[in-house]
């Protein structure tokens, strides 16, 4: 069957066409013209590379200065130009911003201006304006903007930030971090700004004109006077040998920016069928007498730690915080309230506050930082390595720490295996699922051995199905390995499964500490009991120790019975109030909506109260709106709470 393409295909396919044969026609005939006797006469006159050589033999200095002012261009706009990239990315502020637009500046100015100031401040001294290197400086400034445009935004791409606190965490110190995660994964934009920078400085002629001597002339200017002063076949010879110097860069720089298939070797081990036991992946001193003895858990102390950031936000309020070795705690919250700060304080990533301390066991940790604190961190983004593979970002922390290629081996296997994604040790981080993602950044985080274990919602990104399963994962990985973890999430069902002890915060504040049942049972403010789970409103007023509502009385427990004949406002779980039949003392209730969830069928109900309740049923009754029923709420699970 023959294909048909639509109008619009065509019509995009022929302006492609004719697009590239006017660009390229033009090149064509000019190499042609290069390599004829006779470009008037045409192929016909015949082909000679006479022209070529005369050029060589002309101009073969002006060519070689050309390369070499390209080439140190290029070293000055590499050694100047990644650094201050690099430098702008990481601090953002008003001076940094003030810099780049200063920087960028030779772009909006035409090369002759730049040229004539260079001449009007640096033409005195004569040694300097007669050197190559007085076109090199005008060249430097006016390809640099390029460079760092290039890297500013591969480094914004690549999120800088994340991978070198992923680092960092790790133990790399700044110089490993700069020369093994910002360059490697920072390449792309290197690259392109090097190619950039390279064909700019070779081709530039306005600037170079102005700056040139008679000893410092260049291909630009040189191909120029050819034109103008010999034979049309000489100036097309002249732009064969650009397109000489241009076309291996560009082969060449994409031939190191290509990716290439890595193999991490390691130590075949026995396939894993069940969570390995704790000795497996944190041996006793025995079993590991070659290798440092640390501990599977560490104590933590947080005292009076706070923070304020330097715009003067009030990012959390002064609270103390003790954890015991191998618990897990659960800081959870809304977004903003400031628990990721509380986490990144733990780390070492933020600084407390004037009289705050951190304290792992019984040393003080305030300030000394993350690459030296010994924690594992997982990160919302993962913040996995794009260059390196599944393995390699595994073995990362224990290259660092120097630990020799054998057991760096065995310990990767060891992860691989225990994390069930040991087929997929070599593979590149950007070939992976969000779930393998996520397992690869807790192996790596584990792998070091770290006294506390600090997660940041490392299941937020992912879907539900898939979240459920590794929640029960990650709950057996920490209760198995006895590790001291902090977890932070905005999902109840997470901070519920997951923590011995949760913290529950708000507005930058802690607003309660406690455990699961603590938390969801005998919640101590209005908000924690809202926050977690659903909560039933009753106001009311007292009335001979019951509570008297729009549907009916309830009794009232003398705890929270309050001021005689006074109005009080209570709170109940839906689970703590069931249906009855017809005159059994109950709140009268119609049904405004019935939600079947398997198990049980949860019902909001009107009437009973002011503002409507919401309780669960079993699973198998049916309900229709406006259906008449009878609902008693137990006495003991009434909660009167602050505001």
């Amino acid at each position: 069957m023959k294909r048909r393409f639509s109008p619009a295909f065509t019509a995009q396919l022929g302006l492609t066409l004719a697009v590239c044969g006017f660009l390229i026609v033009p090149v064509v005939q000019s190499v042609v013209a290069g390599l004829t006797e006779n470009f008037m006469v045409g192929v016909k006159s015949g082909l000679t590379l006479r022209w070529f050589v005369k050029v060589w033999g002309l101009y073969r200095e002006t060519i070689a200065l050309s390369i070499l002012i390209g080439l140190a261009c290029l070293a000055c706009a590499l050694v100047l130009g990644v650094p201050a990239a690099y430098a702008m990315v990481k601090r953002q502020n008003r001076l940094t911003r003030l810099f780049e637009e200063l920087l960028v500046t030779p772009l909006a100015v035409p090369g002759l201006a730049i040229a004539l100031a260079l001449i009007v401040h640096y033409g005195a001294f004569t040694a300097f304006r007669r050197s190559w290197a007085f076109i090199l400086a005008g060249h430097v400034i006016f390809t640099l903007p390029f460079m760092v445009r290039s890297v500013i935004a591969i480094m914004h791409a690549i999120r800088l930030k994340d991978l070198e606190e992923g680092a960092a965490s790790l133990g790399a110190g700044f110089g490993r971090r700069f020369v093994q995660i910002v360059i490697p994964n920072a390449v792309p934009g290197i690259l392109a700004g090097a190619l950039m920078v390279f064909t700019l400085s070779i081709g530039e002629f306005n600037l170079t004109w102005m700056l040139h001597t008679p000893q410092t002339k260049t291909l630009p200017v040189g191909l120029a006077d050819s034109y103008a002063s010999m034979r049309l076949e000489i100036g097309s010879a002249y732009t064969i040998v650009f397109f000489l110097m241009i076309i291996p860069l560009l082969v060449a720089m994409q031939w190191v920016a290509k990716p290439r298939p890595r193999t991490f070797v390691m130590e075949a081990i026995a396939p894993a069928t069940a969570l390995p036991d704790r000795r497996a992946v944190f041996p006793s001193a025995a079993d590991r007498s070659d290798e440092p003895v640390t501990g599977s858990g560490t104590a933590l102390r947080l005292q009076g730690c706070a923070k304020t950031f330097a715009d003067g936000t009030r990012a959390l309020e002064p609270f103390d915080l003790s954890v015991e070795a191998g618990e897990t705690v659960v800081i959870l919250g809304p977004s903003g309230c400031g628990k990721t700060t509380l986490l990144r304080i733990i780390a070492g990533l933020e600084s407390p506050d004037p009289g705050g301390r951190v304290y792992f066991g019984g040393e003080d940790v305030t300030e000394v930082p993350i690459e030296r604190r010994n924690v594992g961190m997982v990160f919302q983004s993962y913040a996995l390595f794009p260059n390196m593979t599944v393995a390699e970002n595994i073995a990362y922390g224990l290259k660092v720490r120097g630990v020799d290629t054998a057991r760096r081996n065995r310990r990767v296997s060891q992860m691989l295996e225990m994390m069930k994604i040991g087929e997929l040790r070599n593979r590149p981080i950007e070939q992976l699922s969000g779930g393998q993602k996520q397992r690869v950044a807790l192996a790596r985080a584990i792998a070091i051995r770290p006294r506390v274990l600090l997660l940041d919602e490392p299941l937020t990104a992912l879907d539900a199905k898939l979240r459920d399963a590794l929640r029960v994962e990650i709950d057996g990985l920490l209760r198995s390995l006895g590790i001291t973890a902090i977890y932070v999430t905005h999902d109840q069902a997470e901070a519920m499964a997951l923590g011995d002890r949760i913290v529950v915060m708000n507005i930058a504040r802690v607003a309660q500490v406690g455990t699961p049942r603590e938390i969801y049972f005998a919640p101590r403010t209005r908000f924690v009991a809202e926050f977690i789970g659903t909560i039933n409103r009753l106001k009311g007023r007292v009335q001979g120790g019951r509570l008297i509502l729009p549907g009916g009385s309830l009794p009232l427990p003398e705890r929270v019975r309050g001021p005689a004949d006074g109005e009080i406002e209570l709170f109940f779980r839906p689970e703590h109030a069931r249906l009855v039949d017809p005159g059994q003392g109950g709140l009268q209730a119609t049904v405004a909506a019935s939600f079947f969830m398997g198990d049980r069928t949860r019902l909001l109900l009107e009437g009973a109260a002011e503002g409507g309740l919401t309780i669960e049923t079993a699973g198998n009754r049916c309900f229709r709106k406006g259906q008449r029923v009878e609902v008693v709420v137990e006495p003991d699970a009434l909660l009167r709470l602050d505001a």
